[in-house]
């Protein structure tokens, strides 16, 4: 799939083990957000994340989160120690080396005690394929709006378009340009962006 070439000629990508996703196969850990009073004139929050993971012994764990504001301000960016063995980083597409976690102590728990104060359940969440995000960081949380659903491939799903290809295309912004793989601040930013752009773009039909 990722250089085309033909069936049975040598592979592209040389590793020193296969690896494997692995997140579904344990649903053990999951927390759910929850409801929580608020003033009469606050608002839950509306956010936009991105995770990035690498291969351990495991499958694939969350190695960094990200969260920004309607601003495009970062509000909580972390890298995380995940519970096994790295086997390999995946900087090649996750940006996360092993210097990066070399001085980490962060956990998913910690995580997830951060983002269970952040949110409540009626915090909107914003994020491309979020689900993969939500499952790596073993979070429950409904009320979301997910830019490859927003902005549907033409041939339905199971086909999604890239993030990469929806800035390019509705903001004509490039993103994800570095060889030193994606970077979950810029990520969380383009899906917020595109989503502001979509409801503007909705207004003025609306008029």
């Amino acid at each position: 799939m990722c250089c085309s070439a033909a069936i049975g000629s040598a592979g592209c990508q040389v590793a020193k083990q296969h690896v494997q996703d692995g997140r579904k196969e344990n649903l053990e850990g999951f927390v759910k957000t929850f409801d929580k009073e608020l003033p009469e004139d606050a608002h839950p929050g509306i956010y936009a994340l991105d995770c990035e993971m690498s291969y351990t012994t495991y499958g694939l764990e969350l190695t960094r989160v990200t969260v920004v504001d309607t601003d495009m301000q970062v509000v909580y960016d972390t890298f995380v120690k995940p519970d096994n063995e790295i086997v390999d980083y995946n900087t090649r597409f996750s940006g996360v080396t092993e210097a990066d976690l070399a001085d980490t102590s962060i956990s998913l728990r910690d995580v997830q005690a951060v983002l269970l104060s952040m949110f409540s359940a009626d915090t909107i969440l914003i994020g491309h394929s979020l689900e993969s995000d939500l499952l790596a960081l073993k979070v429950i949380h409904s009320t979301v709006v997910d830019t490859a659903v927003l902005f549907p491939h033409r041939l339905g799903l199971p086909y999604k378009r890239s993030l990469r290809n929806l800035m390019a295309d509705y903001l004509r912004q490039i993103i994800q340009d570095n060889v030193d793989g994606h970077s979950s601040s810029e990520d969380a930013s383009a899906c917020m962006h595109l989503v502001i752009w979509k409801i503007r773009e909705d207004a003025k039909t609306k008029r």
